[in-house]
């Protein structure tokens, strides 16, 4: 049985640990990257722009995380991020009249928007960083 303190104790950690993650995950979804910033860190890291509730989106996400694959995630909640992504998108398709399924992800400045279904690019990502990750250590 718990005293007093050691009850109070454990709630404080446990209020502590929520107020934490709720404050990263304040951090997380506010990061905004201009088109030029996204370009350059997506030569080290692959860009994620993806929206809450989009399962497309958790499924990029499981897979890159599941595969060790860091990634710098953009929310889509943000206006500056959706205009981003469109003309990292319109930009890639050279045109401006385009379908686009989330999540984009940007790697080495090259955008996907749904051109081809999402675990075949999700599978060439991880062997174009893989290869990459090979020809770094020889």
């Amino acid at each position: 049985m718990m005293k007093k303190p050691a009850i109070l104790l454990f709630i404080l950690v446990l209020t502590s640990q929520f107020i934490l993650a709720q404050q990263l995950d304040t951090v997380k979804d506010s990061l905004v990257l201009s088109l030029q910033q996204a370009d350059s860190l997506s030569e080290f890291l692959p860009i994620v722009y993806s929206n809450k509730g989009c399962g497309r989106c958790v499924t990029a996400e499981n897979f890159l995380q599941s595969n060790g694959i860091d990634f710098i995630h953009l929310s889509l909640a943000l206006e500056e991020n959706r205009i981003i992504m469109y003309q990292a998108a319109t930009r890639q398709a050279a045109k401006t009249n385009i379908s686009i399924l989330y999540p984009v992800i940007i790697y080495k400045k090259e955008v996907y928007y749904g051109q081809t279904p999402l675990q075949e690019y999700l599978e060439s990502l991880r062997e174009k960083i893989r290869l990459q990750e090979t020809s770094h250590t020889n």
